[in-house]
């Protein structure tokens, strides 16, 4: 296996567009203390920045990334912009503009060797949309007609993206089986958040272990269930041990079936990082 980060932890999501290098010098320490402070094979980065902020994140950002992959030797991994965006929507529209922010982020990375490249299929109005239709005849039609606009947009992301390397991730809702015919159809690989599981009810051995020939990255982080005044909500991206995920015995699962690739510890802070890590200090 090799662990790897995101440099949220260690440079956060805020920008300052108004001190572009300093931002940019920002993410390059961040990268510098992931590979050689903590000692983590993979940087995974986040194109929303890019997109959100490309007057900070341009090309010469990705170019400068580039020549410290090759300084420092690690695998680089990319999670594809999703904010805002949505592939599946049924507004034909706005999933070609999310197409299309795609294949911009995919270009402008271009510098860098890439491992895996994770996607959010689907956007934050499709789940909510999901989660509030109860099982009948209408969450069929539209669950139907979300997965014909999920496959256009699969079928025009796999003209610059080899879908070997292509990880749809499991997201907060729906249920994931819903997608695998189109997965497997287009031999699209999973990217596994065992912390968005935990908002369908936990389940990540058994998901594992159906799915584990066609899983080709991991997020990593605990999370757990509050409830208050009958609503229940999960908070997530905890530290290991933090919360209520059983981690250990995920990691040996993992080992039992010979996982070999990627695992992002995807936390929010340096504190809640560094503690996964020490968590984890036996697998890395």
């Amino acid at each position: 296996m090799k662990f790897g980060t995101t440099t949220i932890p260690i440079a956060g999501w805020i920008i300052n567009p108004s001190d572009p290098e300093g931002m940019r010098a920002k993410r390059i320490d961040a990268i510098r203390k992931i590979v050689k402070g903590y000692g983590l094979d993979v940087v995974e980065l986040s194109l929303d920045l890019g997109m959100v902020y490309p007057d900070v994140f341009d090309k010469n950002f990705y170019q400068a990334v580039a020549e410290l992959q090759k300084e420092l030797d690690f695998t680089c991994t990319i999670h594809l912009p999703f904010m805002w965006l949505d592939c599946a929507s049924l507004n034909e529209t706005i999933r070609q503009a999310s197409v299309e922010s795609i294949r911009q982020a995919y270009e402008l990375v271009d510098p860098l060797l890439v491992d895996n490249w994770v996607l959010h299929l689907w956007g934050s109005t499709t789940i909510q949309i999901s989660e509030l239709m109860q099982e009948s005849i209408r969450r069929r039609m539209f669950m139907n007609a979300v997965l014909e606009q999920a496959e256009k947009s699969l079928e025009q992301i796999k003209e610059f993206i080899n879908p070997f390397n292509l990880c749809v991730e499991t997201l907060e809702a729906p249920d994931f089986d819903f997608v695998m015919p189109l997965l497997k159809k287009h031999d699209v690989q999973i990217c596994l958040d065992i912390g968005h599981l935990a908002w369908q009810g936990g389940g990540e051995i058994s998901f594992l272990e159906r799915n584990i020939e066609n899983i080709r990255e991991i997020h990593l982080h605990d999370a757990r269930v509050e409830r208050s005044g009958g609503v229940r909500t999960i908070v997530d991206h905890l530290a290991l041990g933090r919360g209520q995920i059983e981690y250990r015995n995920f990691m040996q699962k993992l080992l039992n079936l010979g996982y070999r690739d990627v695992v992002i510890l995807e936390n929010n802070s340096q504190n809640d990082l560094e503690l996964s890590i020490a968590r984890i200090e036996d697998y890395v």
